[in-house]
């Protein structure tokens, strides 16, 4: 049976989804190849980068997916993943296999309120184990918190890492600016330090290294900027907050 091309644009989003989801581009290499190897194009070839993806095969019209956005959301890369190897069992037609993987781009770990209450519990212990008081506990959650709510929105309205980052900074410095202009005592930065933990890009410079080990120097590289932007819009929202608190009558330590 003749291969359909439809197939490498197929391959060519398995492997694009695995990329916004934070997979590195070997893996997304490795899954475009296996999708359309299955349906039939035994020669086809994957190049990645973190911005795009492109699928090739002789005889047949390439595919190509370009990559505007990229997170973390590990349940999905996981699905997506496994979707890929079950082609080894069994390849369903090709349309079923679309609507699986679409299915499988859209699996969350946890609801999005849960996602919050976690990042409030993290970001206020971790106030403690940064040298905090028990003080410290409720404007650190409150911190992450804000900083979980406004990065996820910010995302949902598909803005861009770094605007969505700056835009989060910026809310979760509210709350220690906050209790520090109110006299309460505690210690302002390091509720501040607790409360950002949840936009460190470490997931992006886990998955730099990786890709520079693999060989895939152009996406480290790539991805290495895009946590030092991330890292700069952080610092740039905190920095804008703490300095319209000042000039507003606000105290800082």
């Amino acid at each position: 049976m003749e291969a359909p091309w439809e197939a490498l644009e197929v391959a060519a989003e398995a492997g694009a989804l695995l990329i916004q989801c934070g997979a590195e581009v070997e893996r997304a290499e490795e899954t475009a190849v296996r999708v359309a190897r299955a349906y039939g194009w035994t020669a086809a070839e994957a190049v990645a980068m973190p911005t795009a993806l492109f699928v090739s095969a002789p005889g047949a019209p390439g595919a190509v997916r370009r990559i505007r956005r990229r997170g973390v959301n590990l349940a999905a890369m996981a699905a997506i993943n496994q979707l890929s190897r079950d082609l080894e069992m069994a390849v369903p037609d090709l349309a079923s296999f679309r609507q699986e993987l679409r299915a499988a781009a859209a699996a969350r770990a946890a609801p999005p309120w849960v996602t919050v209450l976690v990042a409030a519990w993290i970001t206020g212990w971790m106030s403690q184990l940064l040298g905090g008081s028990g003080g410290d506990f409720l404007p650190a959650a409150a911190s992450g918190m804000l900083a979980q709510v406004a990065y996820a929105e910010a995302a949902r309205r598909g803005l861009s890492a770094a605007l969505a980052n700056l835009l989060a900074a910026s809310l979760a410095t509210v709350p220690p600016l906050v209790a520090a202009s109110g006299g309460g005592g505690g210690h302002p930065a390091t509720e501040l330090v607790a409360g950002i933990t949840v936009l460190v890009p470490g997931l992006a410079l886990t998955t730099a290294v990786r890709d520079a080990i693999a060989g895939d120097l152009l996406a480290a590289a790539g991805r290495f900027l895009e946590a030092v932007l991330v890292v700069a819009a952080v610092a740039a929202g905190v920095s804008l907050v703490l300095a319209i608190g000042g000039h507003l009558g606000g105290r800082w330590p």
